[in-house]
């Protein structure tokens, strides 16, 4: 069974890369990028369980929704369904504030620093899809 994962994040060269990287190193993985919080739950919201995304791996700092407003809603509406998914945090923000929120979220699993894409998929596979 192919194991899902959604990526949100604005940075479309970062969807790329991850892209690339899963294709390189875990080609039995599907992913699912979107540049936007609306595709993303759009995605979401029209799956079914077994479509239903293992771990989601969002930014932070995106326009119209951020990654916090996608938290809220995610966790309103998605999370008491699937408990069991992963959702990471993957953001350039190293603000203390920003970490302290994004982990007081119950659905948040971790909050992961950008360093480079193919080292932030490698730690997140590691521990999370194992």
């Amino acid at each position: 069974m192919k194991r899902k994962i959604l990526l949100i994040d604005d940075d479309e060269i970062n969807n790329f890369i991850a892209e690339e990287w899963l294709k390189s190193n875990h080609n039995e993985t599907q992913l699912f990028a979107y540049s936007n919080v609306e595709d993303a739950l759009v995605y979401l919201r029209s799956s079914t369980d077994e479509e239903y995304p293992d771990l989601i791996l969002c930014d932070l700092k995106m326009p119209m929704y951020d990654g916090f407003e996608f938290i809220e809603l995610y966790e309103n509406e998605f999370y008491p369904d699937h408990p069991n998914t992963k959702l990471v945090v993957v953001s350039s923000s190293l603000r203390k504030q920003d970490i302290n929120k994004a982990k007081g979220y119950q659905s948040v699993s971790d909050f992961v620093a950008k360093h480079s894409i193919q080292e932030n998929f490698r730690f997140i596979f590691e521990n999370y899809l194992n």
